[in-house]
């Protein structure tokens, strides 16, 4: 009988090692979330300096993202472990009632974050590829390029971004942050403007054909 209990004791002492282990693993996995969407807001602001280089950069998102669900999950494994062990254990747990509430709020602004910045990479992506086929030169279809509403789109767009620039995250808890620094912003929107100024040029050069032959 003394064997026994000293197996019993012995499970229970490695159950206690098991739930103190999980513990501290959920919590990290917190910081790394944590850290993950700080780097999300401060190095992932680049938009690309044309439609091919955002393609790629959405695609390192998406994988970017990958890595922040894994961290998420493992998160939950754990404390979802720890609650099992706790029942075993008729003991309550000293942070997993801390530690979830921290996993979702990070999880949460961290998808936000994310859908924002997806979101500004689509419409990147739409306003280079047009803009790329306007200042391209397509002499045999003229009228490819002569369409005012093309230009009304992509000027369209370019404004659209240039706000987008400008505006916070909003996390649900209602507080806001901004993607990198006003130097950061600033940096992107000025290319984004000299795109524009030149889809700009172009569609006064179709409207007055007689500046080109000046020009030349």
């Amino acid at each position: 009988r003394c064997e026994d209990m000293v197996d019993v004791r012995r499970l229970k002492m490695l159950q206690m090692v098991q739930l103190f282990k999980c513990e501290e693993d959920a919590a990290q996995a917190v910081e790394w979330l944590s850290e993950l969407l700080d780097a999300l807001l401060k190095t992932h602001i680049r938009l690309g300096d044309d439609a091919q280089e955002t393609k790629v950069l959405l695609e390192k998102h998406r994988k970017f993202v990958d890595v922040a669900q894994s961290t998420y999950d493992y998160g939950r494994q754990l404390l979802q472990a720890t609650v099992v062990l706790c029942q075993s254990l008729r003991c309550t747990s000293r942070s997993s009632g801390e530690t979830l509430p921290r996993l979702n709020r990070v999880w949460k602004q961290f998808t936000v974050a994310s859908e924002e910045r997806v979101h500004r990479l689509e419409m990147a992506i739409a306003f280079h590829s047009n803009a790329e086929k306007i200042l391209q030169d397509c002499p045999e279809e003229p009228e490819a390029i002569n369409d005012e509403e093309q230009f009304d789109e992509i000027e369209a767009v370019g404004k659209s971004l240039l706000d987008r620039l400008t505006v916070p995250v909003v996390y649900p808890d209602g507080t806001e942050q901004y993607f990198g620094s006003p130097s950061d912003m600033a940096s992107t929107a000025e290319h984004i403007r000299d795109r524009m100024k030149l889809v700009s040029l172009k569609r006064q050069q179709l409207r007055h054909p007689e500046m080109m032959t000046a020009e030349s």
